[in-house]
């Protein structure tokens, strides 16, 4: 009798455990994959490490999750990201540079496709003498190009990560396209060191009555309150700070006619 009762219990406690394990393994979930530039960030998913990106993080749960970003030198992310039911969520960040990113970093190397005929090209100005398409090694930073047309110069900044090759497609500028704003020249040579402050990445440069708030990393600037944008972005190249030519022109005009 009792042995009878013993099977009876066991075989609906089997039962029990049975439907529990099926009903786990229907449980939902969904994936993300995480990549940075550069990458090799640390990766936490929910405050917990899940290794460096890029990396693929499996079985969670459907919804919002919280990823923490960080890499040394540069400043930490916090992303949400929504992780689909059986799909894979993909998340892809730009990291932005801190004062030290590139201090003892490994290098990179830059990669020019195409360029206009016939154009001498230099970079840092150092000329360029390998062929399209062959990595040039580079110190992680940035880096300015200069190209020299019958036409007549332009001078484009990039940056170079470290472990990252960067492609560059220099095409001839169309004859009817403005490009002035395109170009970075050195602050010091047409408002003085002493007409602008660096704070980290603000930039404040006070100059004939005028304020110019601008950011490293950003391509638009506030002008005397009002925002004005350029195609390139305002960094700093061997120590010196360069903001774009049209910003640098117009400062510096206006000086000239101040009393």
């Amino acid at each position: 009798m009792y042995a009878r009762i013993a099977a009876f219990l066991a075989s609906i406690s089997f039962a029990v455990f049975a439907c529990a394990g099926v009903a786990r393994a229907n449980v939902p979930v969904g994936a993300v994959y995480v990549t940075t530039l550069p990458a090799g960030a640390d990766i936490w998913i929910d405050g917990t490490y899940v290794g460096r990106a890029p990396v693929l993080v499996d079985a969670l749960a459907p919804g919002h999750h919280a990823l923490t970003i960080t890499r040394t030198g540069w400043q930490q992310q916090e992303v949400d990201v929504s992780v689909p039911s059986g799909g894979v969520a993909m998340s892809s960040t730009r990291l932005m540079a801190g004062p030290r990113a590139f201090a003892g970093t490994p290098p990179g190397s830059v990669i020019v496709r195409e360029a206009p005929p016939g154009a001498a090209l230099t970079i840092d100005d150092v000329a360029l003498t390998a062929p399209p398409g062959r990595p040039v090694p580079l110190p992680a930073g940035p880096h300015r190009i200069s190209v020299r047309t019958p036409k007549g110069p332009v001078t484009r900044t990039f940056t170079v990560l470290p472990d990252t090759a960067t492609e560059l497609v220099l095409h001839a500028e169309p004859s009817n396209v403005e490009a002035r704003s395109a170009v970075l020249a050195p602050a010091d040579d047409y408002v003085g060191s002493d007409a602008y402050t660096i704070e980290g990445m603000k930039i404040v440069v006070r100059a004939s009555g005028h304020v110019v708030v601008a950011r490293f990393g950003e391509s638009s600037v506030r002008f005397d309150g009002v925002t004005a944008a350029y195609d390139v972005a305002p960094t700093t190249i061997g120590g010196k700070l360069y903001l774009p030519l049209a910003l640098l022109e117009k400062l510096s005009d206006d000086m000239s006619k101040s009393p």
